[in-house]
């Protein structure tokens, strides 16, 4: 089948409080755009029966396909399954092979599987059931007539999976077909990429034109209809003409992190860094140890966040910090020289600062941060003012740090 119009359907109490956010929505619109089927309608409700079951008749009422997450679970709460089948008229059936296959998962990690996780292999007659590489709880695959309900967990990786693997391959492919890409951008605000961008935008044409702007980045997605095996030739276009008036302010694409990009350039060049940090209190480590095989770039980091530590750790000369203050260029320059020199890297980056809400001083308010870049035949820093919280602050400080440092590598800092 190939639906002409689909709709997603989150299923949890919790994403209508203001704890917790539906998310994986985003996931599902790209993907099934991607093979043609545009999303009419994104629907939340929570963990009542009667709802769950109207939520339901309403989009079986007007989409081909209505794709649903959350509500598999094992918990009194989890009652998606029940829902459906009840609204269809399906009893609910025992499946010995999946009940085995959740018992066995459980086993694989030195637990007995609860009783309450039987629930889970409960299946609506006539159901495929669609396997979970992550988790307990299974998917379901429904044909209603010509339309079909696709169930999904709600725990996003699971999610991801499941449908990627599982439900897409059960699903048609429509002649017309979208094409997605984002270009991310550092350094800039949103209003100087939107002056900056203006002549590229008016020649988008067919293609969706948006401007974002995300935690420390801003984004340019574009979305493009195309036909058959075609190419996206207008993507591809206002790509180039943006990344020749962007030049290293562009520093990657879709699926493309600060870390992640700053870890391909220190691999390319068999380079390794250091990492010295006060008021980020690790943040740059864990965001530049996260992708996998950082190991082979890295050698460490040191959170020196008293006076006392910078000096006793890194090596920041008593005389810097009476004269000049922990935060300062010339701290943390002598942070970042000082990591390298810990570690015995080609590279060293620091990040000090105030955080807030209280501020330092009148010539340092809170929000100053400064960082550090030492390395082969460079020795420079950077003051930033950052406007907002406490945590908005350190994000942006640790942003900023992995992306002057993406400039050092390129040889293009300004």
């Amino acid at each position: 089948m190939t639906p002409r119009r689909a709709e997603i359907i989150a299923i949890g109490s919790e994403l209508l409080e203001p704890w917790r956010l539906e998310t994986n929505g985003s996931h599902l619109s790209r993907r099934l755009g991607e093979i043609g089927v545009p999303i009419r309608f994104r629907t939340i409700v929570g963990d009542d029966p009667a709802d769950i079951m109207n939520a339901f008749r309403v989009a079986l009422g007007r989409s081909e396909l209505v794709v649903a997450t959350g509500g598999l679970g094992p918990t009194v709460d989890d009652l998606t399954r029940e829902a459906v089948a009840e609204l269809l008229g399906l009893p609910l059936l025992d499946d010995p092979e999946v009940a085995a296959g959740i018992e066995e998962r459980f086993r694989r990690r030195g637990y007995a599987m609860p009783p309450s996780n039987r629930r889970q292999a409960q299946v609506p007659r006539g159901a495929t059931v669609l396997k979970n590489a992550l988790g307990t709880a299974p998917g379901l695959f429904l044909r209603v007539g010509e339309q079909a309900i696709v169930l999904l967990p709600g725990v996003p990786s699971e999610m991801r999976r499941m449908f990627d693997e599982e439900a897409l391959p059960l699903l048609g492919r429509a002649d017309e077909r979208y094409i997605y890409r984002i270009l991310k951008i550092a350094g800039l605000t949103e209003s100087e990429v939107d002056h900056r961008l203006t002549e590229v935008a008016r020649q988008a044409g067919e293609v969706v034109w948006t401007i974002l702007a995300a935690p420390g980045q801003v984004e340019i997605h574009l979305k493009e209809r195309v036909t058959g095996g075609g190419a996206p030739v207008g993507i591809a276009r206002l790509d180039a003409a943006a990344a020749a008036v962007l030049g290293p302010d562009l520093f990657g694409r879709d699926d493309d992190a600060m870390e992640t990009v700053v870890g391909r350039l220190l691999v390319e060049r068999r380079e390794s860094l250091a990492i010295g940090e006060s008021l980020t209190g690790g943040l740059i480590a864990s965001r530049i140890t996260g992708p996998p095989g950082a190991s082979r770039y890295v050698a460490g980091g040191v959170v020196s966040y008293t006076d006392a530590a910078k000096t006793r750790v890194l090596g920041v000369r008593a005389e810097t910090l009476q004269t000049h203050g922990a935060v300062s260029a010339e701290t943390a320059l002598e942070m970042a020289t000082g990591a390298r020199r810990l570690l015995g890297t080609n590279w060293g980056v620091s990040a000090t600062g105030y955080a807030g809400p209280e501020a330092g001083d009148p010539q340092a308010p809170a929000g100053t941060v400064h960082l550090g870049i030492a390395g082969p035949n460079l020795a420079t820093t950077r003051r930033l003012n950052v406007p907002g919280d406490r945590d908005v602050v350190r994000s942006r400080a640790a942003q900023s740090a992995l992306d002057l440092l993406r400039r050092a590598l390129l040889g293009a800092m300004s």
